[in-house]
């Protein structure tokens, strides 16, 4: 056989071996990939010829190269690893990736080399990043070696060279939906933000540079950025840190430091991450079986006695009642402490900030997979929480509201409240079709719900 046919069958093979591995990496990533359920879709982006069917190919060639040409590299920074910092040498982090037809993000499991010890406090929490990142560490990031395991993202698919760089989930629900338009294309390994700051400019700037790139993908602005990587990240070493930080600072927390959020949207925002990250309908802490009854009170000492009464009178008795205090000024938080049940919880709000906040963070606490509302002037019929629930287990429901009667000094009103018997989202939002304490849903399958502030 000539030296050109064996050359040819080589390549051949090599193409085929990298095909068919890329292919079952691919298929491994899924099984550890999940959709961001709870949050609102964005528009999905139409993506041109070279990003939808070039881009491809040229990620599998680049990551199968540097894995096999930088093989030693590989195996000398994992002995270093678990030489200086013990097991596991690689760390994985799920972070938010390409947005589906539905206009939700995927979260896809991220590859590094292992830069911080696991050292933790007396209470079993982990200690301060700066504290965890050792000079060794250190060396690792300013290289930029601990990279080098996304090269395994880039063949499994989740991750391309090129591309707006993947953020964490808990950044991306600080995100506006021009903003999270960057997870139209997939995250890159480097991008127009990394070769223009990095991390040392601002939040804004690096979704700015972003939402660029996405405007027109090209090879020839791809291959730029590559220059430019090697150029600033590897030799020059630009932007690594941020304001000598161990790492970036978190987007929400920048929000929240320059007063761009408050605090309660702050903590609504970083309970939606872990819902997320707790891959949502597959939460291990939510009660199957118990109902968790939201309450907001403020100044209600007239009436909330009857209200819990008419809960712990209910037949169906596994359920939790969680009640958010407005900074009632009345008796109404007496009354509700003088009443002896342990599955009653009460919260109260440092400063006065209306029922739906309230609501917002009684949610926040609720154990329960069911969730339900009740007013603290406002009472059920015995059955309400039986009936209800046997209904929605029966026909598999996971959002319900019904119509509800109007008792007045001990009669009823002779008329009946009526809810259409189907609302769309969008008629949810634009009007409240149904009362609120007619309302039960399952939150394994809804996520977590919070109520907007007008």
């Amino acid at each position: 056989m000539s030296k050109k046919k064996v050359l040819g069958c080589l390549l051949t093979g090599a193409v085929v071996t990298t095909a068919v591995t890329a292919t079952v990496m691919k298929n491994k990533a899924k099984k550890t990939t999940y959709k961001a359920e709870s949050i609102d879709p964005i528009t999905p982006r139409e993506m041109g010829f070279y990003e939808k069917y070039v881009k491809r190919a040229i990620d599998v060639t680049c990551a199968t190269g540097a894995i096999v040409v930088f093989s030693p590299i590989y195996l000398g920074v994992a002995a270093l690893v678990r030489t200086k910092l013990g097991s596991p040498v690689l760390f994985t982090q799920d972070r938010p990736g390409l947005v589906g037809p539905d206009g939700k993000e995927t979260v896809f499991k991220m590859y590094k080399f292992r830069s911080m010890t696991d050292e933790r406090d007396e209470n079993g929490d982990l200690l301060p990043d700066e504290v965890r990142l050792t000079k060794f560490g250190k060396w690792l990031r300013n290289t930029s070696l601990d990279e080098l395991p996304e090269a395994f993202n880039i063949l499994n698919g989740t991750m391309s060279v090129i591309g707006p760089r993947p953020q964490l989930v808990r950044d991306m629900v600080f995100m506006s939906k021009e903003q999270r338009m960057r997870h139209t294309a997939k995250p890159g390994l480097s991008g127009l933000a990394q070769v223009n700051g990095r991390n040392a400019i601002s939040w804004e700037d690096k979704m700015n540079w972003d939402l660029k790139y996405i405007k027109k993908v090209t090879f020839k602005e791809d291959l730029k950025i590559i220059f430019d990587t090697v150029k600033k990240a590897f030799i020059k070493q630009e932007g690594i840190t941020q304001d000598d930080m161990a790492t970036a600072e978190d987007l929400g927390d920048y929000l929240l430091r320059t007063e761009k959020v408050d605090q309660a949207e702050y903590e609504c925002q970083q309970r939606k991450a872990k819902m997320i990250l707790d891959k949502e309908t597959k939460r291990t802490d939510l009660v199957n079986d118990l109902v968790s009854i939201i309450m907001p009170s403020y100044n209600a000492e007239k009436y909330i006695t009857a209200a819990i009464r008419s809960i712990q009178n209910q037949t169906y008795e596994n359920w939790e009642l969680i009640i958010v205090d407005d900074c009632s000024s009345d008796n109404t938080i007496q009354i509700i402490e003088s009443i002896n049940d342990s599955r009653i919880r009460l919260y109260k709000n440092e400063k006065n900030s209306g029922a739906a906040i309230s609501r917002n963070k009684a949610l926040r606490e609720a154990k329960g997979r069911w969730i339900a509302f009740l007013d603290s002037d406002d009472v059920w019929v015995k059955e309400k929480l039986e009936k209800q629930l046997s209904f929605m287990r029966k026909n598999d429901y996971a959002f319900t509201y019904t119509d509800y009667r109007i008792q007045l000094n001990g009669k009823w009103l002779p008329y009946i409240n009526t809810a259409p018997n189907y609302v769309n989202k969008k008629k949810m939002y634009d009007y409240c079709y149904f009362s609120t304490i007619t309302v039960m849903y399952d939150q394994t399958k809804v996520g977590l719900i919070q109520i907007a502030v007008i």
